[in-house]
């Protein structure tokens, strides 16, 4: 997926974490409910993203993971 093609997905701000554990830890102490999806990777290191439900909807719409 481009960049061009992402930022259309995603309508706010997306945090990227390459451990689930930090990326949790961060979405349970938001202000604001945050979902975490698991975003592409490149070789052996994964990222996992965390969104706002609105955007973690039309990611999982585009063929994303929830984690």
């Amino acid at each position: 997926m481009t960049i061009s093609t992402l930022k259309t997905l995603i309508k706010s701000t997306m945090f990227r974490f390459n451990t689930l554990a930090n990326a949790s830890n961060f979405a349970n102490r938001a202000t604001y409910p945050m979902r975490i999806v698991l975003g592409d990777h490149d070789g052996e290191r994964g990222e996992f993203w965390v969104v706002t439900p609105a955007d973690a909807s039309r990611l999982e719409c585009a063929g994303y993971e929830m984690a």
